[in-house]
């Protein structure tokens, strides 16, 4: 979300550009899906689905690249390729850079593995590759425990990236197609992007659907149809409005923005982003809503005006510096605080994130933006020198600090560890979960299982070295390499960001095929809420005979923690069969068997973790 914050209204110095009129209704939307993406960020739980802040920004995005493009092309003839990228550099890097400088020389001071990969983030940050290094890196978008420092430049990649090649494929297409056969290409190939976002999420790869260019840029591309088609509105030369005698078209944009507006906050209120809504056309459909509510706000209305007020506009001018601080405050604030605490330090953060946008668009967008990079760095300067040796003096403090954030900034990316201690042991643990993975496969063919079908058992002692299969998530990952050393022979069905629905299909998928071993472990409810009654039928129905532990997940400040907790603790009490593992409540007692996430185990603690799941097995 970069460009779409309004450039500043004053006229650029060092290369013209015809003004447009300013529309303040615009200001509104920005300062809607801004506010959307703040609430997500600071408190998840209660605005499941505020990331669809994001998806309105890449639809406004898209509508008012395109439609100044087009008005250029229309009143000149061309469209001067290096003057548009020219003031994206400029409207882009210079708060991108200062926010860069500041956290970065900030994560040495702050700690608690803040600065872990930060070198490959300020990479992806400086070259708009952020999306495509997550990918690559395997990074789960699902597992938020520790997540990195400057993971939201994801969408200012995606932006960038579109920035870059749009402008030659819009000119291109106006040279070879009319506009209206310009506007069926573009719109199906929004259609291919949602496809694309479902194909990829069908094929297991969540994250990889939700940040390639390819898979996620239909809200990009329905904006520029917005801006190619016929309706009506005040950025384009020959999309100026109607007749404004055509009250009914005005009152069916009005009703469709308000439908608009109200499908966006539905979605942000509703939708979770592992739901299969948000992956299989759901995203499409908030962006298809966010083309009405932007073209209501295009245009003179109801909508626009009360979009238009103050609050909202203000949000609104300044969203880009907003969105660019939010998340580094949020993730200082949440490292540093209790658990218990982190909504409150969240929302504490989001309001110095308006403080640190509101300087960064005085002070670094809007002179940028309409003087240029040198003309401005060299009034800064000048202004800063003053007359006498007061203004020499508040120079050189000035300029000594400067240089020190840079030093420590730079310091602080060359020193900066490639992974977290929570990431070392989550990739230890993956691969022993994927050899066991491996061990299933090459397994010979089953022999039809009776325990699913016997009647249960009372609880019977397991003894320590027997082998188990161990269903869970991120937690059961880390602990995996000392379960497989002291249980030879057992098998981990675990992936990070699992949530309970997805352990509940892995078990059942090997219970079908009677690849289970007589001891079942489930440990679930890192990432959300676990259904009691369903996992009641699993240790009734697919579990029915062997021996189960569950494990009492330790999420602590997570607002599902206690609804996890007691839906264990109800299954184990209701079956004979059935051990209580109780996990948070040692955890609860000792924080100092977890790693800086607070959640998985550490070194020490994985050896805690399977001491207490040895002790509850061989109890009756």
């Amino acid at each position: 979300m970069t460009a779409v914050l309004a450039e500043p209204k004053a006229p650029e110095t060092l290369v013209p550009a015809p003004p447009r009129p300013h529309l303040p209704g615009l200001d509104g939307v920005r300062g809607i899906a801004v506010l959307l993406v703040l609430a997500y960020h600071a408190v998840p739980e209660r605005l499941p689905g505020g990331f669809v802040g994001v998806d309105v920004f890449f639809v406004l995005s898209g509508f008012l690249i395109t439609g100044l493009l087009l008005r250029e092309k229309e009143e000149t003839g061309t469209v001067r390729l290096r003057r548009f990228w020219v003031r994206r550099v400029r409207r882009l890097v210079p708060a991108l850079v200062v926010m860069l400088t500041v956290v970065s020389a900030a994560t040495l001071m702050v700690g608690h593995e803040t600065g872990s990969g930060l070198r490959s983030q300020v990479v992806g940050a400086l070259t708009w590759t952020s999306n495509w290094i997550q990918v690559h890196q395997g990074w789960s978008y699902s597992d938020q425990h520790l997540p990195p420092l400057l993971n939201h430049l994801w969408s200012l990649g995606i932006e960038e990236q579109f920035y870059l090649l749009w402008p030659l494929l819009l000119v291109a297409a106006l040279v070879v197609l009319k506009r209206r056969a310009s506007l069926y290409a573009v719109s199906l190939l929004a259609l291919a992007s949602i496809a694309l976002m479902a194909f990829w999420y069908r094929g297991g790869d969540a994250t990889r659907a939700y940040m390639g260019l390819d898979s996620h840029a239909f809200g990009l591309l329905l904006g520029a149809a917005l801006a190619l088609s016929a309706a009506p509105h005040l950025v384009g030369g020959s999309s100026a409005p109607a007749d404004p005698a055509a009250a009914g078209a005005s009152r069916r944009r009005t009703l469709l923005g308000v439908v608009g507006l109200a499908g966006v906050v539905a979605f942000a209120v509703l939708v979770t982003w592992n739901s299969d809504v948000t992956f299989l056309g759901g995203l499409g459909l908030a962006s298809v809503a966010s083309v009405a509510l932007i073209h209501a706000a295009a245009n003179p209305g109801p909508v626009a005006a009360v979009l238009g007020c103050a609050p909202l506009r203000w949000l609104g001018e300044r969203s880009y510096g907003l969105y660019l601080w939010h998340w580094p405050l949020i993730v200082f604030a949440v490292r540093l605080a209790p658990p218990a605490e982190a909504e409150v330090v969240g929302c504490l953060a989001a309001a110095v994130a308006v403080v640190m946008a509101a300087v960064s668009y005085r002070w670094v967008e809007v002179p940028m933006c309409r003087d240029g990079i040198g003309v401005t760095l060299r009034r800064w300067g000048a202004a800063l020198q003053g007359r006498g040796a007061g203004g020499v003096r508040r120079s050189r403090v000035v300029a000594a600090a400067t240089a020190f954030t840079a030093v420590l900034a730079a310091a602080a990316v060359w020193q900066a560890p490639a992974e977290s201690d929570v990431e070392n042991l989550l990739r230890v643990g993956q691969e022993v979960v994927i050899d066991s993975a491996d061990d299933i496969e090459s397994a010979p063919e089953p022999v039809p299982d009776p325990a699913p079908s016997a009647p249960p058992r009372a609880c019977q002692p397991v003894a320590e070295g027997s082998p188990v299969t161990a269903f869970g998530d991120s937690v059961t990952v880390a602990i995996a390499p000392v379960l497989m050393g002291r249980r030879p022979g057992s098998i981990a069905v675990a992936t990070v960001g699992w949530q309970y629905g997805d352990v509940a299909a892995a078990l059942r998928q090997l219970a079908a095929a009677g690849q289970l071993q007589p001891t079942v472990v489930i440990a679930t409810g890192t990432n959300g809420t676990i259904d009691t009654a369903d996992l009641d039928r699993l240790v009734s129905q697919e579990l029915a005979g062997r021996q189960v532990a569950l494990v009492t997940p330790s999420v602590p400040g997570r607002s599902w923690s206690d609804q996890a907790v007691a839906a264990v603790q109800q299954v184990a009490a209701a079956h004979d069969n059935v051990r209580l593992v109780d996990w948070n409540g040692l955890a609860g007692q000792h924080p100092e068997l977890t790693a800086s996430d607070r959640v998985h185990p550490n070194a020490h603690g994985q050896n805690v973790y399977n001491d207490l799941l040895s002790q509850a097995l061989v109890s009756c």
